[in-house]
């Protein structure tokens, strides 16, 4: 195995109570024993789990050629489950962070003052963050990209809502929001965690044959499933959302964006104070925002033309869009103003979808989409964020060969999660392109770093790890609506607990 062609070989121990930084190897043994991304995250998480850790991981092709391999994850216990949990990172943000320098970052303790941390090069700050801490998400990512002068800067932080402890809080990618829908933005409020800034220029070496072998797969997922669409709204057409909300999202939709090195553009930007068809750089300061979180949108879709607006509202207060959605639906809010106000009340500590009495799965926001019995049990197991789709988008699951049965349905869903956030493969573009098999996600990895024995049946057999052991490490302390109640909920929790 050549570690150094999807490797930088570091894993980085921050501790805030002592506000100091610790570099270990991340040695051959290690990536042997659990390959990468979600699997070793969650055994630094058992290494350190006596100090609340919150861990930050790459996966294996994670900033490679390799096709939508953009993913990485954030690991931790939520505040809202009360269980531990897998974020999907996408964008750009993992791969900024793994070519700084450090393939993992295990976060310890916490600080009595507010702090942030500055990945660069190799080399690793915690400063002090007074003149960001108030700061709403967009103003905190403005500044920090001012201070170290570049606007590829990659940024984790919290906004209003993570420093006051709503469990509505999210950890914020950037400007616009990320899959967290956990609650960890409370977590690193309690940390006193700002922020975390990543940039640098390092670079992973090229095995002989894995360019190719990646141009190859990426034209046949772009001839495949996902021809002809582009977008957000196809997505939640697809699944069976309001067509008059759609409606009235599409007319907004200025393009398109791919996350790094995904084929598809599942990234939408919507125009709010321009006109969607401008083809020249708009002058005004907040023309927009980029719509990324499926899941939010599809709960906001009630609000039709106002949803920009308000989402963007929400994406600088670091709040759930989805959480937000089902609350203000219940409020019976109808406009951009009306929402805005109600917004403001949700940034209290302790905040919940449980204390409005709003109907939730343990404490998160269900999709608000008609859905079955296998996305329920998806939902339910709270293990991989289910803002992403919780069944295949663009298609079925018959285009994935996947049987009838909601259990198997369900455990397929987990099991796919799992295994993108060992390899580091968008886990939303493995919804969409059945092209993107497990056996060419296998053969492009084991390439990758000339590792013959990292076979179709080691990684399944690494992602059920991470399944089990996720479940085993503590069951949602809330419960699933009464209306979920289905037999097969007791049969699906108890395989998961066994590995079945």
């Amino acid at each position: 195995m050549d570690r150094g062609n999807v490797y930088m070989g570091r894993i980085l121990l921050v501790d805030l109570d002592k506000g100091s930084c610790e570099e270990e190897e991340l040695s051959e043994d290690l990536i042997e024993e659990y390959i990468g991304g979600a699997a070793i995250n969650l055994a630094l998480y058992e290494r350190f789990k006596d100090r609340d850790p919150v861990v930050l991981g790459t996966g294996l092709l994670t900033g490679t050629f390799a096709p939508a391999g953009c993913a990485g994850v954030l690991t931790g216990k939520s505040p809202v489950t009360d269980s531990v949990c897998h974020v999907p990172l996408l964008g750009q943000t993992a791969v900024e962070l793994k070519y700084s320098g450090f393939d993992f970052v295990v976060i310890l303790g916490k600080s009595e003052k507010p702090v942030r941390l500055w990945l660069h090069d190799e080399l690793a700050e915690v400063a002090g963050a007074s003149d960001v801490w108030g700061k709403d998400v967009w103003e905190t990512t403005d500044k920090l990209r001012f201070e170290h002068g570049d606007d590829y800067v990659q940024i984790l932080c919290i906004g209003p809502a993570g420093e006051k402890g709503s469990l509505l809080a999210q950890v914020s990618e950037s400007y616009w929001g990320s899959r967290d829908i956990f609650g960890l933005g409370a977590s690193l409020g309690k940390k006193k965690l700002k922020a975390i800034a990543m940039r640098g220029l390092g670079n992973l070496e090229l095995a002989e044959g894995f360019f190719d072998e990646c141009v190859q797969l990426k034209n046949e997922i772009a001839s495949g499933r996902i021809r002809g669409f582009q977008g957000l709204v196809p997505i939640l057409e697809s699944l069976g959302a309001d067509p008059g909300g759609l409606k009235a999202l599409e007319a907004r939709v200025h393009r398109n964006i791919a996350s790094f090195n995904c084929t598809y553009p599942y990234n939408s930007f919507v125009m709010i104070e321009e006109d969607p068809k401008l083809l020249k750089e708009s002058q005004k300061q907040e023309p927009g925002l980029l719509l990324t979180d499926p899941a939010g949108v599809a709960s906001l879709l009630f609000l039709k033309e106002g949803l920009p607006a308000v989402l963007r509202k929400i994406n600088r207060l670091g709040l759930e869009p989805a959480a937000c959605g089902r609350i203000l639906a219940q409020q019976g809010v109808s406009n951009v103003s009306e929402a805005e106000k109600s917004l403001a009340a949700f940034l209290v500590e302790g905040f919940s979808l449980d204390g409005q009495g709003v109907e939730n799965v343990c404490g998160v926001a269900p999709w608000a989409l008609p859905v079955h019995t296998e996305a329920r049990l998806v939902q339910a197991s709270c293990l991989f964020s289910h803002s992403l789709p919780p069944r295949p988008a663009l298609g079925s699951f018959e285009d994935f060969s996947v049987s009838q049965n909601p259990v198997e349905r369900a455990r397929w869903w987990l099991e796919r999660q799992a295994t993108c956030l060992i390899l580091g493969i968008c886990p939303l573009s493995a919804l969409l392109s059945p092209e993107l098999s497990l056996e060419k996600m296998a053969g492009l990895a084991a390439k990758a770093c000339q590792w013959d024995s990292l076979t179709e049946d080691a990684i399944l057999g690494k992602a059920r790890g991470v399944v089990r052991k996720t479940a085993v490490l503590g069951r949602p302390k809330g419960k699933v609506p009464p209306a979920w109640q289905d037999p097969e909920f007791e049969s699906f929790s108890k395989g998961l607990l066994q590995g079945g």
